[in-house]
């Protein structure tokens, strides 16, 4: 006890590293991820952040944005690649890309009725 006493500083800041611990585990629901993106002709932060932002505000997509790949303003070029944080309730639609083979793919539904 008189340990303490004398350390109490320790105590101090183990505590608040705990609480500090303690709020990111709370408000971290972990449902983002990041994900490279090539940049297409016409797109901007903000088009891309309606797109993909989810729950955020478009204003912390984009500082997201600007601070995964070291951005100092607004600016992205056509055919460069960013990582950008992927939101599990963004409205990501997949786009094919021109290069690409399509193939179909043949789906069986087992029909548990008989006839």
């Amino acid at each position: 006890m008189n340990w303490l006493q004398k350390n109490s500083y320790i105590v101090v800041l183990f505590t608040t590293f705990m609480m500090m611990a303690g709020i990111l585990f709370i408000t971290d629901n972990g449902d983002t991820t990041y994900e490279q993106y090539e940049i297409q002709h016409g797109d901007t932060l903000w088009t891309l952040a309606e797109q993909f932002r989810g729950k955020m505000t478009i204003e912390e997509w984009i500082n997201s944005v600007k601070a995964e790949n070291g951005l100092n303003n607004e600016i992205i070029v056509a055919g460069h690649q960013i990582t950008i944080p992927i939101n599990e309730n963004s409205n990501f639609i997949a786009k094919k890309i021109e290069n690409e083979d399509i193939h179909s793919v043949e789906v069986a539904i087992k029909n548990n009725e008989h006839k």
